[in-house]
C-alpha cells in the first residue's frame, strides 16, 4: 500500500510574504517525510477521504500535549478511524527533527496537519 499525507500548515509568524511560503513548503516536506512512514491507512477508506490533525510542539520538537482531529469527525466508523490513523501517524512518530533549522519556532509550535487518502 502506497503511503502519503498532504500537510498543510498554519501559525507562520514570519516578516516577509515569500519567506513565509518557502518556509511553509520546507516544514510541509519535511513533516511529510516524517509522518508519512509511520501512517498506516484503514483498508476501507473512501477515496475523498481527508482530516486535519491539531498538533502543538515543544522546541525541541516533542508533542506538547495530544494530537487531535480539528473540527468535527463524522459518526461512520471509517471515518472514525482514518482520522484515529492520521492522529496515531503523528503520535508515532514524534519528535519531529530539523524543524528549527527551518523556520522559527513560531512558526511551527501549533500546526494543523492535512492528512488525504491518496490514490491506490
Amino acid at each position: 500500500m502506497r503511503r502519503a499525507t498532504i500537510v498543510a500548515l498554519t501559525a507562520l509568524a514570519l516578516s516577509e510574504p515569500a519567506r513565509a511560503e518557502d518556509a511553509a513548503a520546507a516544514l510541509a516536506t519535511a513533516l511529510h517525510r516524517q509522518i508519512a512512514p509511520c501512517w498506516s491507512i484503514p483498508a476501507d477508506t473512501p477515496a475523498d477521504m481527508a482530516v486535519r490533525v491539531k498538533v502543538s510542539l515543544t522546541e525541541a520538537g516533542e508533542l506538547d500535549g495530544s494530537p487531535a482531529s480539528d473540527g468535527p469527525v463524522a459518526g461512520d466508523p471509517a471515518t472514525k478511524a482514518f482520522a484515529a490513523s492520521a492522529v496515531r501517524a503523528v503520535v508515532r512518530c514524534a519528535p519531529f527533527r530539523g524543524l528549527a533549522e527551518l523556520a522559527p519556532y513560531a512558526a511551527w509550535k501549533t500546526l494543523r496537519v492535512t492528512f488525504r487518502r491518496p490514490d491506490m
